[in-house]
């Protein structure tokens, strides 16, 4: 049985360190790929000083990538009565937030892409470049919208962390 315990052990430390190495493959702190790994896991609530022992990370550390992942909907901050620490956990739907977010970056480039074409006076090559990039941006927010409304239609979203009853939003 201590095998077992280890093996499945084994795997989830693997699964979070995995999951840290893709997050800085995309671009963010392996930390907070880290902790998104530990969040799939567990779901919450999960102290501030629990996320720093169990991934041996500074508080600095688990300070910044917890506001990242806060800022974006993968986690949220939640109360525990009688604890004042603070706590985090999953958020209900934080796909369907990361769209929303990967939406808005793209309008918002849209935008600096609109006022440059209004306003720059660029060579024709600079131009055609600039506008495929927009009109990358414009097929990626259709397709990110139609992911969004096929997640909604089908009421898709996480399964409910379990925690304790004396948890507060």
């Amino acid at each position: 049985m201590t095998d077992e315990i280890s093996t499945s052990q084994h795997a989830r430390e693997q699964f979070i360190e995995r999951n840290g190495l893709q997050a800085e493959a995309s671009g963010m702190p392996r930390i907070a790929g880290r902790l998104i790994g530990i969040f799939l896991l567990d779901g919450g609530p999960i102290s501030f000083a629990e996320l720093a022992e169990r991934l041996q990370a500074s508080r600095a550390s688990i300070s910044t990538n917890t506001r990242l992942l806060e800022r974006v909907g993968i986690i949220e901050r939640v109360s525990v009565r009688g604890k004042r620490q603070d706590f985090f956990q999953l958020h209900s739907n934080p796909f369907t937030l990361a769209i929303e977010h990967s939406i808005r970056e793209s309008l918002r480039f849209n935008g600096y892409v609109d006022e440059l074409l209004t306003h720059g006076d660029l060579p024709a090559e600079a131009t055609a470049r600039v506008q495929a990039a927009k009109d990358f941006h414009i097929e990626t927010v259709k397709a990110l919208e139609a992911l969004k409304t096929k997640l909604a239609g089908t009421g898709w979203a996480l399964p409910v962390a379990s925690s304790p009853s004396s948890t507060e939003s």
